[in-house]
């Protein structure tokens, strides 16, 4: 979905998205539906701030222990996004200023709202995956799931050339 800066009225512009196909489904293995608003506003004659909101569920598997599990993702998110000529994104040698930082130059006066959506769902997910914070993972020598069971695997190790190092 493309939205021109001209389409966009002067009292700004809201879209409710109902179309998932922008859901980057090939790469993300989502449980649930995606809602997605956005709401476009005219600042100025090249500016345009987009200010968003996306909801839904998607399953990994945890880092630690290899489960499945779901997270539910609920993020909102504020871009400016403002047209620049081709001459003005030639890289020049310059101090960005703060204001500068948080903006997005493009080079044609037309928004991408689902190529935006499918960037900020990547930005909404963790880095690291996990079940729950206090998942205790695999055990590194026979591999059981400590969260289910213990095993006997630390019992069985009584000397350790990292002992010397408990004593101190």
């Amino acid at each position: 979905m493309k939205v021109r800066f001209g389409e966009i009225p002067d009292d700004g512009l809201r879209i409710e998205i109902k179309d998932e196909a922008w859901f980057p489904d090939h790469e993300l293995q989502r449980t649930g539906p995606v809602q997605a608003v956005v709401v476009l506003k005219r600042n100025g004659e090249d500016r345009v701030l987009l200010a968003g909101e996306i909801t839904t569920t998607i399953a990994f598997d945890c880092d630690r222990c290899l489960e499945n599990y779901t997270m539910a993702l609920e993020d909102s998110f504020r871009l400016d996004l403002e047209y620049a000529a081709v001459e003005r994104l030639e890289p020049a040698e310059h101090e960005i200023s703060p204001s500068e930082m948080d903006m997005i130059y493009l080079q044609e006066p037309v928004i991408d709202v689902f190529e935006i959506l499918n960037q900020q769902v990547f930005l909404m997910i963790p880095g690291k995956h996990l079940c729950r914070e206090s998942c205790k993972g695999l055990c590194s020598r026979c591999g059981t799931n400590l969260n289910l069971e213990t095993c006997t695997c630390m019992q069985e190790l009584k000397s350790s050339p990292f002992s010397v190092l408990r004593k101190m």
